[in-house]
């Protein structure tokens, strides 16, 4: 299993045998050994082979089970005490934002936070029990997607944003789960890769109606440095800044 896995992230990576044995410091012969399952690696081999293929904490866990080792890294729920600083932090970070929209976003871009800005932006705080996705809202018709008056470039910027962080997580990734999702929307199979082209200015805005004014913001994205739990590392808060007067 770990020989498969292993070149199976080489291969997406876009890597020859050479060149991860060069990142990794490992003979290519050993790592073409790895990968026909010749040979067996370390859990010490195992993390310098992840580091080089730049892999998320979560893919390093994995490949680390896949080589018959235990994880290193916690992956801990967002409720759990185990994530209360990060809780906290994300919360003070979305608090002091206001009176602009703030939101705590995990790797499929599902909100697990946000301060009242930003819920009033998207029509309220859901029922109990009831979790909200980002991408799913500027996606599915209905009225946060008409309320984007430049759709289709907010929505290809975002596919964009999901394309990458499939292609870094892998196919089997909630991440490639959402990318999938908003393809099945209408209208987000047939976006396009150009974002912007008309446009002048260095940042993409997000124009937004609500009653029939329109307001302008871009966005920020925070995320937490030296990460030792697989959801911190993914956690981002997302931040609006309003743009004001023309382009």
């Amino acid at each position: 299993m770990f020989d498969r896995s292993l070149k199976e992230w080489r291969n997406r990576r876009g890597m020859s045998q050479m060149a991860l044995a060069l990142a990794a410091d490992v003979s290519p012969r050993h790592l073409s050994f790895l990968e026909a399952a010749r040979a067996r690696p370390s859990a010490i081999m195992v993390m310098r082979l992840a580091e080089a293929l730049d892999l998320s904490l979560r893919d390093r866990n994995s490949l680390l089970v896949a080589a018959g080792f235990a994880p290193q890294y916690s992956d801990s729920d967002w409720l759990s005490p185990q994530m209360a600083e990060i809780r906290q932090a994300a919360a003070l970070l979305i608090a002091a934002h206001a009176p602009n929209p703030a939101l705590v976003l995990d790797a499929a871009f599902g909100i697990v936070d946000a301060n009242e800005a930003a819920f009033a932006l998207i029509g309220g705080r859901p029922s109990p029990g009831v979790s909200l996705n980002l991408v799913d809202l500027v996606f599915r018709p209905g009225p946060v997607r008409d309320a984007i008056v430049n759709w289709e470039e907010v929505a290809a910027y975002l596919l964009h944003r999901l394309q990458d962080a499939a292609r870094r997580r892998g196919p089997d990734s909630a991440a490639a789960r959402t990318l999938a999702q908003a393809r099945r929307w209408p209208g987000g199979a047939q976006l396009g890769a150009a974002i912007g082209r008309d446009r002048h200015g260095v940042i993409l805005p997000l124009e937004f109606q609500i009653d029939r004014m329109v307001t302008r913001w871009f966005t920020t994205v925070t995320s937490f440095g030296g990460p030792q739990d697989a959801l911190a590392e993914e956690i981002t808060i997302e931040q609006f800044h309003p743009i004001a007067g023309p382009d």
